[in-house]
């Protein structure tokens, strides 16, 4: 009996873990290098940048765009489907460039208890509304959250590089690569830049993480500078994710608190 109940509450820790990273978003792509013409299954992840918990149903989303070398588009996804817990679409795109595939997702709410929340602000670098919540007194309190995902993904069709990733989607929050990370890598540094409600912010917590294959992706935190700008260390190869969330409290609403997210990924050769 006392060994069941061990494994009960093992199994219970484990579910709450899995619930508290399941909030991330990444378009994460089989394969960032592709030629001209190709058609791109597009993966959406909704859980860690190891494992999507589930789908992502169309109905949530607010807007898909297209960067590539002739500007910004807002196709029609052909194919969006959920498999296995991971939504997918198709793309294609036939010029020579460097491409960046995004989608917005439409706010949702959600009731989270004060453990949950606590640790929740703690491993997304949310900081400030942590101490915040400490100062007040309120963290044995739970907490209603108002959130909507914003997710981008860099990729190269062919060998020309353009120069026009840098154009913003005007997303509620964005990841706006200032370098091109297929040229960037080869210097060693990447420039990102932090946008909220289309304006660079200052002081946010950007946590950086990279991945070669099916091992644990290996994660870093920065903080942004007054021009809410992060340089982003290119020190190894694999996939490579730039991630953040501003989060605000909220008065005399239905919601305690109201949070944007944003996602970046992309390749190293």
């Amino acid at each position: 009996m006392k060994a069941r109940t061990i494994a009960l509450a093992v199994l219970l820790l484990a579910v709450a873990a899995a619930s508290l990273s399941a909030h991330d978003m990444f378009i994460k792509l089989d394969n960032y290098f592709l030629a001209p013409g190709d058609t791109i299954q597009v993966p959406v992840l909704n859980g860690t940048f190891a494992k999507s918990e589930n789908g992502i149903e169309f109905e949530r989303v607010r807007e898909v765009a297209l960067l590539g070398p002739t500007g910004l588009a807002l196709p029609v996804p052909r194919g969006w489907n959920i498999a296995r817990d991971t939504t997918r679409f198709e793309l294609v795109v036939k010029t020579e460039g460097t491409y960046v595939v995004g989608i917005a997702t439409n706010p949702r709410e959600i009731v989270l208890k004060a453990a949950d929340f606590n640790a929740y602000l703690k491993e997304e670098g949310i900081t400030d509304i942590l101490a915040r919540r400490k100062r007040l007194g309120q963290l044995g309190q739970p907490a209603k959250e108002r959130y909507a995902k914003n997710v981008k993904a860099v990729f190269q069709v062919g060998e020309a590089r353009t120069s026009n990733v840098s154009t913003a989607f005007r997303f509620p929050a964005e990841i706006v690569p200032l370098d091109n990370p297929y040229v960037g890598q080869r210097t060693g540094t990447l420039r990102m830049r932090c946008d909220v409600d289309g304006k660079p912010t200052t002081g946010l917590t950007v946590l950086v993480g990279s991945q070669k294959g099916h091992e644990k992706p290996r994660e870093r935190s920065l903080v942004t500078d007054a021009h809410g700008v992060v340089t982003i260390r290119i020190n190894r190869s694999g996939k490579w994710y730039v991630k953040f969330v501003r989060m605000v409290p909220v008065s005399g609403g239905d919601v305690d608190y109201e949070s944007k997210w944003a996602t970046l990924t992309f390749e190293v050769r």
